[in-house]
């Protein structure tokens, strides 16, 4: 199909660009193509040049506004027109010239401009690197851009691009084609595609037969002894013999009939078979014919019950595909199988096949392509020349002549040799396309920042515009942590957030893998987050002379001083004591609760008031209860209580008496529904008119009325 608008009129041609646009769109979903537009990141429809720098990106000018490729899509690089050096004469072709390995030249209608391709910035004093005769070599014709070669208008041509205003080949050997209204489009290099069949195609049915699937028998495996297991497909399980007789196991075994629907089974060894449904899975002891539960169930059950295939590699492990998730069960010597580890990193959880190649590596047909996931996991897709579809449950083989065929949807099938497809791919280098700041491009990256510029993103990427899917990155923010991070979305660009860092000396590192495993070269990014000035050395330097001179001073100080303090010493003493008494006093009076070590200035004051709480404790409700039976209980005389009391709180052995019992009563007002009555006659009061008389005298209200509460009022001593 070849579309020519070049005469059409210009409503009818902008209706022709739209539909074009929408035609790469789809190519690209088929042949690996891709197309950037304005949605991509791209100033305009409009691309009049595209010059490839020596780190990989593409820089793009969209009719005086430039833009850089960063992996996945474009970033406008800033540009101000009004420092570009102004052309006193229109010039009718764009051009560029590179001087050196860092400045290029770029040249449009109107004006040129200076390009830092280290710095990835426009150069504003663009006249101070003009030197003789560099003005004439720019408005040269030699210098213009070149238009597309016989070799890239045969490829345009066969791809049906029209309305093209430049084309380059990168480095990968990919053609990238600007447009004068559709963008870009971009052919990757050749390779050899997958093939997809159609129609009666036989490897059709031969994926499809895989599944061992025939009429009414739902699959049939091979056991060590010369017997077939066969499930039929009324989930009836069963040995065939060589003889042509069948033995059922669901008679022997009823607990067969609580699985629904039966997929597949998977030998283990010679003894134990792996049985997979719709509803869980068992072991089936084929020569005991027992069942066991199949191992660390509940571990892949989190994720689905449903089984879709399983599979054991050469190495021995065992892989098991279920509606969420792929899993690994590696062999262990005390028991069958370790933990399982689902397979992280798949474009799709839902695994419909699994497939060993011609090299043993293990390959899942899934429900959004098709992944390989040993030695490490890569996706195939539409960059691949594989249809992003649903493959069918275990319909996958390899084939004698090596190829992998995969049964999909629409009665179709892919196939392919997947050393075709994941070849010896050249390592690339990781460039970080771009760095934000607190949500502000930093661009280029900075190396110096301020204590509150802590909030860090960093994008890169190989710049793999051929296969981007098969690329693995790993990171990590030495001076933060240690280990690295993958980061994988196979689209071209990786992703790496950092929030909230402290001050220090960072280095963001980050490496790249392709299909092989095999990490490159660590790209990295030095920069510092100075502390707030109040944290600097320079500061904590003063700081510390502040310090050291107070010290001085006070040493100084303290000897002037010691005579005094001496002297003075036993005069603080007494009124420490004086203080601690009436502090003392103060407690006892104010708080409704006793505490000894409240009420007391040193050990033996407090002994001995918890003594005489213990002592009116057990006779709060005796009413006869007295100063002298209270210094009896204490081992003292009743002088001696005297006195001690009178130093201590200024009050004397009955008021402490009386203060405790309605500090009590107090108590049970709040915590208790005793009646007053009650209370009165618990805490060694006669009447409850005596009672309510005292605690009105020492709260500054009646009973009733505290325990309505709250009590604000100081209590009376």
């Amino acid at each position: 199909m070849y579309i020519c608008i070049r005469f059409v009129k210009k409503p009818m041609k902008r209706f022709f660009l739209i539909f074009l646009s929408g035609l790469f769109l789809s190519m690209s979903t088929i042949s690996g193509q891709r197309h950037w537009t304005v949605a991509d990141g791209l100033a305009t429809g409009e691309v009049q040049q595209i010059v490839e720098l020596s780190n990989g990106q593409m820089l793009v000018n969209c009719e005086g506004v430039f833009c850089l490729s960063n992996g996945q899509s474009f970033d406008v690089v800033p540009c101000d027109q009004r420092l570009a050096y102004r052309l006193t004469q229109y010039v009718n072709s764009y051009g560029q010239l590179w001087q050196g390995d860092s400045l290029l030249w770029l040249r449009d209608f109107y004006r040129i401009y200076l390009f830092d391709a280290r710095q990835r910035i426009f150069i504003s004093d663009i006249g101070a690197h003009f030197s003789d005769g560099m003005l004439e070599k720019i408005i040269s014709s030699v210098v213009d851009t070149p238009p597309p070669t016989a070799e890239q208008f045969q490829i345009i041509d066969s791809i049906h691009v029209q309305d093209v205003t430049v084309a380059t080949t990168d480095r990968q050997g990919g053609l990238w084609i600007g447009t004068r209204a559709s963008g870009i489009v971009y052919q990757p290099p050749h390779r050899i595609k997958p093939e997809i069949h159609k129609g009666h195609d036989p490897l059709i049915g031969k994926a499809r037969g895989a599944s061992l699937r025939s009429g009414q028998t739902m699959f049939v495996i091979q056991l060590h002894d010369g017997r077939q297991l066969r499930c039929d497909s009324l989930c009836h399980l069963g040995y065939c013999l060589p003889d042509q007789t069948t033995v059922s196991l669901n008679d022997k075994l009823p607990v067969l009939n609580q699985y629904r629907y039966m997929v597949g089974a998977c030998s283990l060894d010679g003894e134990w078979v792996a049985v997979y449904t719709q509803n869980g899975a068992f072991l089936l002891d084929t020569k005991a014919d027992t069942l066991a539960t199949f191992p660390h169930i509940s571990d892949i059950e989190r994720y689905s019950s449903k089984y879709n295939c399983m599979l054991k590699d050469n190495d021995g492990r065992l892989w098991v595909g279920t509606q969420n998730g792929l899993f690994l069960m590696e062999s262990a010597k005390n028991e069958k199988y370790n933990l399982p580890t689902r397979v992280e990193g798949l474009a799709n959880n839902c695994i419909r096949s699994l497939v060993t190649d011609a090299d043993g590596h293990v390959w899942a047909g899934t429900s959004f392509g098709v992944s390989r996931i040993t030695p490490t996991v890569v996706n195939l897709n539409a960059d691949d020349g594989i249809p992003a579809i649903s493959t069918i449950d275990r319909a996958a083989v390899l084939l004698d002549d090596r190829r992998l065929v995969f049964a999909t949807g629409g009665g179709q099938a892919v196939s392919f040799r997947p050393n075709e497809q994941i070849g010896e791919e050249k390592q690339l280098p990781v460039v970080i396309t771009r760095m934000t700041v607190n949500g502000e491009s930093a661009f280029p990256t900075s190396q110096s920042l301020s204590y509150n510029q802590n909030n860090l993103i960093f994008c890169f990427s190989t710049l793999n515009y051929a296969t981007p899917s098969h690329d693995c990155y790993r990171y990590r923010l030495r001076g933060l942590e240690n280990d690295w991070n993958l980061c994988s979305d196979g689209k071209g660009q990786g992703t790496a957030n950092y929030k909230a860092l402290p001050s220090g000396d960072y280095t963001f590192e980050v490496q790249a893998s392709t299909a092989s495993g095999e990490w490159g070269a660590v790209t990295s990014q030095a920069f510092v987050i100075y502390p707030p000035w109040w944290r600097t050395w320079w500061l904590k330097i003063i700081y510390a002379l502040v310090v050291l001179m107070g010290l001085l001073g006070l040493i100084n100080l303290y000897l002037k001083k010691k005579r005094a303090r001496l002297i003075a010493e036993n005069d603080a003493r007494v009124n420490r004591l004086f203080e601690l008494r009436d502090e003392a006093r103060h407690q006892f009076a104010e708080s409704a609760n006793i505490a000894p070590d409240k009420i007391a200035v040193n050990a033996e004051e407090e002994k001995l008031v918890s003594q005489m709480l213990k002592a009116i404790e057990a006779h709060i409700d005796d009413e006869q209860y007295n100063a002298d039976l209270l210094a009896r209980d204490v081992a003292m005389s009743r002088a001696s209580l005297y006195k001690k009391l009178q130093t201590m709180l200024g009050i004397t052995p009955t008021d402490f008496i009386r203060n405790v019992r309605l500090k009590r009563a107090a108590q049970l007002l709040v915590e208790s529904q005793l009646s007053i009555s009650e209370i009165a006659d618990h805490v060694g009061f006669a009447t409850a008119r005596n009672f309510s008389s005292s605690f009105k005298k020492m709260f500054g209200v009646l009973p009733s009325e505290y325990r309505d509460g709250p009590i604000l009022l100081p209590i009376q001593t």
